[in-house]
């Protein structure tokens, strides 16, 4: 008897260790309008900006700005991306040790999240502030170029 509990509680913690990668995986995958820097793509829109330099008809000292917006970005969110990339270990470990300790698990799991949000509203911030750079007319031409993009990703 002592035999089959053991058994099935190591078949059990096997499938544990199985499904929380896969599971963390599958929440990333979901996530995936944010990049492994932490920096949303949507919010990154002037990523290429020497793309948009030429289409925009960025000034030298705009693109000068727009690019020190999103290297502030990067910097602010540093600790935050650093911490997500710690979490799941920290998670599976406190599992592996513990399976029944789901609420330190959780907890932990609610810190990422809150992480990821503080990064989300960074990035909208540095959005804001590198669309303050352009000009209305600038603005215009990036929204027509925004749309034109979704419309050819949408098909």
């Amino acid at each position: 008897m002592k035999r089959r509990v053991l058994v099935t509680s190591g078949a059990i913690a096997l499938m544990a260790l199985i499904a929380v990668p896969l599971a963390f995986a599958q929440r990333m995958h979901a996530m995936r309008g944010m990049h492994a820097d932490g920096n949303i793509p949507g919010a990154m829109m002037m990523g290429h900006l020497a793309n948009a330099k030429a289409e925009l008809g960025l000034s030298d000292q705009q693109t000068a700005d727009i690019k020190a917006v999103f290297q502030n970005l990067r910097e602010q969110n540093k600790t935050y991306r650093q911490s997500l990339h710690g979490t799941m270990s920290q998670v599976a470990q406190i599992l592996i040790n513990n399976p029944n300790d789901v609420a330190s698990a959780q907890a932990l799991l609610d810190q990422q999240l809150e992480s990821e949000r503080v990064m989300r509203t960074n990035a909208l911030n540095a959005a804001a502030r590198a669309l303050n750079v352009l000009t209305p007319d600038q603005r215009t031409k990036l929204s027509t170029m925004v749309k034109e993009h979704l419309d050819r990703r949408d098909r």
